[in-house]
C-alpha cells in the first residue's frame, strides 16, 4: 500500500486493459488506507457546475472521475491547491481536515466518492472560515490499520448450491436530486445487504460488447449502470433471467452461487460493481461447465 500521510495526494489504481473494456479496482486498506463505510456517486451535473464545499473532522475519502472531468480545489489550512481529475484509474485521497470544493465539471461527468465513515452531519464543516479556525488548533491522529477480525470463513457450499435466480434482487437506491446534479449514496449493510470491501468499474466499453460470465462461491455483488445501460443475464443452472440496468440509482444484487454475465453495453457505459470480498481467484467459477458440475453434483 502507498505511504499515506496527512496530506492530499493523487493515487493511481490498477488498470487492466481488455479489448472488451478496461477495468480498475479499489480495495479497502490496500489501494486506500481506510475501510469502506460509505460510497456515493454524483451524476447529471450541468457543465461548469460546482459541488461539495466542505471539510470533514474525521472522515477520509477518495474521489474518482469515472467519466468526464472536474477539478478538486483543496485547502489544507495554509495553502490552496487545484487537482484536475480526468482519468478513471486515478483518485484523489483526502485525509480529514481538508476543505474541498469540486468545480469545473464537464458535461456528463460522473464522480465516485468512497468514504471511511457513515454519513454524520456533525462531522461536516461547511464554512471555510470555520474550517480555518478549527484547523489552526487541530492535531492529526495517525491512521491505524484495522485488521480484518472476521477472518477467512469457509463458504456455505450447501447454501451456494441452493441459490437460485430468485435470490437476485433489483433494488431502487437512494437518489438525492437538485439543480446542481444528483447523488446516490450507499452505506454498508444499510442500503445494500453486505459490507463493501472492493469496488471495481468497467469503462471504455465498445457499444454492444459483452462482459462478465462467472459466479462466486462466497462473494456478493451489487451491479450498477453508473452511466449508460447494459443487461445482466443471471442463471442458476436451471433457469435464466435478464435484468436491464439503465439508471444510476438501480442496483442488482447477485448473491454467491448465481452465474452472471453483462451483455449489450451501450456506448459510453460504466459498470460499477461493489463486492463483499477482496479479490480471490479461488472464489470464482469462470467456466460455466465447472459451475454446472457443482450445482448439479
Amino acid at each position: 500500500m502507498p505511504d499515506f500521510g496527512a496530506k492530499a495526494q493523487i493515487v493511481q489504481f490498477p488498470k487492466f486493459l481488455d479489448e472488451r473494456g478496461n477495468l480498475s479496482v479499489v480495495e479497502s486498506q490496500k489501494h486506500v488506507p481506510f475501510r469502506f463505510r460509505r460510497c456515493y456517486w454524483i451524476y447529471d451535473v450541468p457543465g461548469g457546475e460546482l459541488r461539495g464545499s466542505h471539510a470533514f473532522k474525521n472522515q477520509h475519502e477518495v474521489i474518482v472521475a469515472l467519466s468526464g472531468s472536474f477539478d478538486a480545489v483543496i485547502h489544507d489550512g495554509v495553502e490552496e491547491k487545484r487537482y484536475s481529475l480526468s482519468r478513471s484509474y486515478y483518485g484523489l485521497y483526502l485525509p480529514p481536515m481538508h476543505y474541498r470544493t469540486l468545480d469545473n465539471f464537464s458535461t456528463n461527468s460522473l464522480a465516485l466518492v468512497i468514504s471511511s465513515t457513515p454519513y454524520e452531519e456533525d462531522d461536516y464543516i461547511w464554512e471555510r472560515e470555520d474550517f480555518c479556525r478549527i484547523k489552526s488548533a487541530w492535531t492529526p491522529t495517525p491512521l491505524q490499520y484495522a485488521p480484518d477480525t472476521e477472518g477467512n470463513k469457509a463458504p456455505d457450499l450447501a447454501a451456494v448450491k441452493a441459490a437460485t435466480i430468485d435470490d437476485c434482487s433489483l433494488l431502487t437506491l437512494p437518489r438525492h436530486s437538485e439543480r446542481s446534479g444528483s447523488l446516490t449514496s450507499l452505506e454498508n449493510s444499510r442500503e445494500i445487504p453486505f459490507d463493501v470491501k472492493r469496488i471495481f468499474y468497467l469503462y471504455d466499453i465498445p457499444g454492444g460488447e459483452n462482459r462478465g460470465g462467472h459466479a462466486h462461491k462466497e462473494c456478493h455483488q451489487m451491479l450498477v449502470a453508473a452511466s449508460g445501460a447494459f443487461d445482466v443475464k443471471v442463471s442458476d443452472g436451471k433457469n435464466e433471467k435478464i435484468y436491464r440496468l439503465d439508471r444510476p440509482y438501480y442496483g442488482l444484487h447477485v448473491p454467491p452461487g448465481v452465474w452472471a454475465e453483462e451483455l449489450n453495453f451501450s456506448s459510453g457505459s460504466i459498470c460499477l460493481v461493489l463486492t463483499s470480498h477482496e479479490f480471490d481467484e479461488s472464489d470464482y467459477w469462470r467456466k460455466y461447465s465447472d459451475y454446472l458440475a457443482f450445482k448439479r453434483g
